[in-house]
């Protein structure tokens, strides 16, 4: 297979495989980066394994290449060659203790036909072997577990029966793949995703790293289908024991009403999703919730709405814009003596303002209405 990259990655590729084919030692790409090359779509990360102990190779490059960071847990190691930084990874296997929970390092520079045992889907686990010869590079796919069959049939399949309860993120993970690239879970698939639901075990779970995933989900363009194929399956439970009431028609109305960006959706989603308790708000006129609901930003707002369809909020979005023209500085620069009298004169401004949102006022309008509601001032 071909790969095209600049001479920069070129040099660095050509270095670390003369050092692993001195070693008597393979180094490969693995994951996305070779499902993304046979796909013909843009490659984001370069995932370097070399079979063997990654920590101990890096150290044997030349001084050509530094090491950033090494990582332990794992047997991982950030190496930087002008400016570039890439991971290698070691061949290794793991082990869940628990389902749910983080995995530990179980061997490490074991063959590939173990390490891609620790894979995730069929369609991430193919292996692109790098050789040099007569310094040219060239790279040998290696696909042991039938991926290039399912990224043909657009079809997601995990190694073993227990990959979703070992990890249910790679449920959620999935869901993004169906989404980036049109691909679908298999029939055998999506029963043990529906066992997985039916009796999930939270004692060990790792909250954050769901949450992380999800995050990085919402980050696509396709965040609005992910989130309603989340929604429609009930896949929330992965990481949410309790009843989460989604309403998807609701959701898409307050989207439009309160034009949220890709930012802030992701962010409503989590939210609707993580489903945090929301404390009703009373406010006594219209500039008591501006400035209450001014503290909010736009997601949180609409979130806020979601869980109490409080009218009022959709009052404030008239006015959320509304701002003054003049400030304490103008005042106090026109005599006006600094204390609380500053405070309520820009109060009795902004609330005229926000009963008249559509009146346009310059700064000399609102020095007018000041002069007026405050004649014992002297003028300003």
């Amino acid at each position: 297979m071909n790969f095209n990259f600049d001479e920069k990655i070129n040099n660095f590729l050509k270095i670390i495989a003369k050092n692993a084919q001195a070693q008597n030692k393979r180094v490969f790409f693995v994951g996305g980066i070779v499902r993304d090359n046979i796909l013909n779509v843009d490659t984001f990360d370069i995932d370097i394994l070399f079979e063997g102990n990654a920590i101990e190779f890096a150290k044997s490059l030349n001084d050509d290449i530094e090491i950033k960071s090494i990582h332990q847990d794992f047997c991982t190691v950030k190496v930087i060659y002008q400016n570039l930084e890439i991971d290698i990874a070691s061949s290794r296997t793991e082990k869940y203790p628990y389902s749910g929970c983080l995995p530990v390092l179980d061997e490490v520079g074991v063959t590939i036909e173990k390490d891609v045992l620790r894979r995730d889907f069929s369609v991430n686990s193919l292996y692109a072997q790098i050789l040099l010869k007569d310094d040219e590079l060239s790279f040998e796919l290696v696909d042991l577990v039938g991926g290039i069959d399912d990224i043909k049939s657009k079809t997601l399949r995990v190694l073993h029966n227990r990959s979703y309860i070992d990890d249910p993120t790679r449920i959620l993970r999935g869901v993004g793949f169906k989404y980036r690239f049109d691909f679908d879970f298999s029939k055998n698939d999506i029963n043990l995703i529906q066992n997985y639901l039916s009796n999930i075990d939270y004692s060990n779970m790792s909250i954050d790293r769901v949450e992380k995933v999800l995050k990085k989900l919402f980050e696509l363009e396709q965040q609005d289908d992910i989130f309603n194929y989340i929604a429609i399956n009930n896949l929330h439970s992965i990481f949410n024991s309790s009843s989460v009431n989604i309403d998807c028609s609701l959701i898409s109305k307050i989207i439009s009403d309160f034009n949220l960006n890709l930012y802030q959706k992701a962010e409503l989603y989590m939210q609707i999703l993580s489903n945090p308790q929301v404390i009703m708000r009373y406010y006594c006129d219209i500039l008591d919730s501006y400035k209450g609901f001014k503290k909010f930003d736009l997601s949180n707002l609409a979130y806020y709405y979601y869980k109490t369809l409080d009218k009022i909020v959709l009052e404030y979005l008239k006015v959320k814009d509304v701002k003054l023209k003049i400030s304490g500085d103008d005042l106090i620069g026109r005599g006006v003596e600094q204390g609380k009298q500053i405070g309520e004169i820009l109060d009795y401004i902004l609330k005229e303002k926000l009963n008249n949102p559509n009146q346009y006022l310059t700064k000399n309008d609102e020095l007018k209405l000041i002069q007026n509601r405050f004649p014992h001032l002297k003028k300003i």
